[in-house]
């Protein structure tokens, strides 16, 4: 069993290789299933920067799909909901929003100072919520 310190590591390490939140997190859920999916990261990477245009968070919607690939028959809308109610109450208020624009605050050298943060407590919770409901994926 990987340790969340070991997993952390791994996606700073994914981050630092210029892989943009959500197809980090993606990526992680893949390899961790043994698999590869080119054509899915690159959908994936769609989802960077806000959907291209500073819109909801990819750390977001790449953890939400993060989950649906670890435990594709067992993460249900309640689990997303959860995830999803979490990152409103926690980096939505303390960034003043849940989009790319509200977390970045119009700077880009916020992108190295709060996005790793933020993919990794979204990371971190997504994990809970699935170890939380009893689920093992590894």
């Amino acid at each position: 069993m990987t340790s969340a310190s070991e997993e952390l590591k791994h996606l700073h390490e994914l981050l630092r290789k210029g892989n943009c939140c959500a197809v980090a997190l993606v990526k992680m859920a893949l390899e961790k299933r043994g698999e590869q999916n080119n054509q899915l990261l690159e959908a994936m990477s769609t989802l960077c920067n806000g959907v291209q245009a500073g819109l909801l968070c990819g750390a977001l919607t790449g953890a939400a799909a993060m989950m649906s690939i670890l435990v594709p028959d067992q993460v249900n809308r309640e689990m997303i909901s959860q995830l999803s109610h979490w990152f409103v109450e926690t980096i939505g208020t303390e960034y003043g929003g849940c989009d790319c624009q509200a977390i970045l605050d119009s700077s880009p050298i916020n992108r190295t100072t709060r996005c790793p943060g933020v993919i990794e407590a979204t990371y971190l919770k997504a994990r809970e919520l699935i170890e939380y409901n009893g689920i093992d994926c590894q």
